[in-house]
């Protein structure tokens, strides 16, 4: 897996892309909620995943899972990639499964308080995801957000089929957590939410 990833991950810090999750004034339904998959998942998938829902409206939803990680990278090689220069040489940067569409596509999750004009999406009440270029761009100069998470793919829904899953039990709805996503140990991500699970909005 970590051949692979040395592989594609330099197309996916080049050509960041995103589907289509630009706010067209519809409601947000579960935006900015914890998705934590129940003991009866059917899909392998997402067994024992958790996701942070970054859209959720009529015309379907689109999350990041933040408890599935890929492999440990060394955050200088990342930045040489950029023709950046590394302030922190020994720093690594974790890389994460975001979820079974479009692998070859990288997004950051991340807390609030960064954003690249153009490339940042805000959540409403929540979190913020922007291009992977662009945070690691603002990492080299010590500029970047206070909490991120590295992710490639993304879990995706049509219009009504998230909704058919959450009536059949596959899923548990929780109010989104940043120490959950950012701080908690990933072995236990799962468990933590799946405990708070009696909390369901």
């Amino acid at each position: 897996m970590k051949h692979i990833l040395r592989l594609w991950l330099p197309l996916v810090l080049l050509t960041f892309g995103a589907p289509a999750i630009a706010d067209d004034g519809a409601p947000d339904y579960l935006a900015g909620k914890l998705l934590v998959a129940d003991t009866s998942m059917r899909d392998p998938r997402f067994a024992e995943s958790v996701i942070y829902l970054v859209r959720h409206d009529s015309e379907g939803a689109f999350g990041l899972i933040i408890n599935k990680p890929l492999a440990k990278l060394p955050l200088a090689k990342l930045l040489s990639q950029l023709d950046l220069e590394a302030t922190a040489t020994g720093a690594e940067l974790e890389l994460y499964f975001g979820g079974p569409v479009q692998g070859e596509l990288g997004f950051v999750l991340h807390s609030p308080e960064f954003a690249v004009k153009g490339a940042t999406m805000n959540v409403e009440g929540g979190l913020s995801v922007s291009g992977v270029r662009q945070v690691l761009r603002a990492m080299a100069t010590q500029k970047g957000p206070r909490k991120a998470l590295f992710t490639v793919g993304y879990a995706g829904w049509e219009a009504g089929q998230l909704e058919k899953e959450l009536a059949r039990g596959d899923w548990n709805v929780i109010a989104a957590d940043e120490a959950l996503i950012f701080d908690l140990p990933v072995a236990d991500r799962w468990q933590a939410a799946y405990d708070r699970r009696s909390l369901q909005l």
